[in-house]
């Protein structure tokens, strides 16, 4: 079985892993339906998903059976430690990135032909209590954060970009990702497409930069706990389709917020990448510019 599974090729390899791990990292938000099924007033879906999370992350890096697998569950987890100054530049290049990302999000439904009920949720938060509300937002926001990171910037991409390079693996991780969004979830039609790329780009670019995915998980996670209330109504609400009356001004703004943040990544990525490859040790990606 080992040597026909050596005989699939890496690309085929890579997506089934890294799908895989995913798959089975999510299954740790099941416990929000447990937790609204059996006492829904007291929000323990907040520990139980820390235990699972954490039980998750400790395997892939490396803890557990078999030994025989460590070294590679922790090269292609991808998660060294970094230092103080490089963690600080990938924080805010990868900010201005996602916040030219997340324009470009919002901007989507408001040019293209988005389902009138595509950001609507299954759970009505308005019979719950406000802390089980935000405990919901909350196991969402980072269980999405560190098992997408951990399937498709870690063991995905980096099967891929050991093999392919980092620009088809970018890709590939990309079109896989919104495929799998685009399975599960009524706004992932293709015209958002070049959203969920974009995404992609900047998560593995700062993988590039650091050698890491941790700045990737901890900006993935905030940024869904923040898009996330606004995406399916909790707070305010996402136009649809307003261009047949005409440009306005919110859709103005969101352009130039795209443009400006998208602008401002550029030399903040530079000084992130000088600050890592000057970096001594393990937390400095010396992986070649493939």
């Amino acid at each position: 079985m080992k040597r026909l599974w050596q005989r699939i090729p890496v690309m085929i390899r890579a997506i089934v892993i890294g799908y895989l791990v995913a798959l089975v990292g999510g299954l740790g938000e099941f416990v929000i339906f447990a937790n609204l099924k059996f006492h829904p007033e007291i929000p323990w879906m907040v520990p139980a998903a820390a235990l699972w999370l954490w039980l998750f992350w400790r395997y892939l890096n490396g803890a557990g059976w078999p030994q025989s697998t460590r070294e590679s569950r922790i090269r292609d987890l991808r998660a060294p430690s970094l230092s103080g100054e490089v963690w600080a530049w990938a924080l805010v290049a990868g900010s201005l990135g996602l916040i030219s990302v997340v324009g470009l999000g919002f901007i989507t439904p408001r040019i293209a032909e988005i389902p009138r009920d595509a950001f609507k949720l299954s759970i009505d938060f308005a019979s719950f209590p406000i802390w089980t509300v935000c405990s919901i937002l909350v196991v969402i926001s980072f269980a999405s954060g560190i098992v997408e990171e951990v399937g498709y910037r870690g063991y995905m991409l980096s099967l891929i970009q050991r093999r392919h390079g980092w620009f088809l693996a970018t890709m590939i991780t990309g079109l896989i990702f919104f495929l799998d969004h685009h399975i599960s979830h009524a706004y992932a039609t293709y015209a958002f497409l070049p959203f969920f790329l974009a995404v992609s780009c900047v998560h593995a670019l700062l993988v590039y930069s650091t050698g890491s995915i941790r700045p990737s998980i901890l900006l993935h996670s905030v940024f869904d706990l923040i898009v996330i209330p606004i995406q399916y109504g909790v707070v305010g609400d996402i136009p649809v389709s307003p261009l047949r009356m005409g440009m306005d001004r919110s859709l103005a703004i969101e352009f130039a917020i795209l443009i400006l943040a998208g602008l401002g990544a550029i030399p903040a990525f530079r000084k992130l990448i000088a600050v890592s490859r000057s970096t001594p040790g393990p937390v400095s990606n010396k992986e070649p510019n493939s």
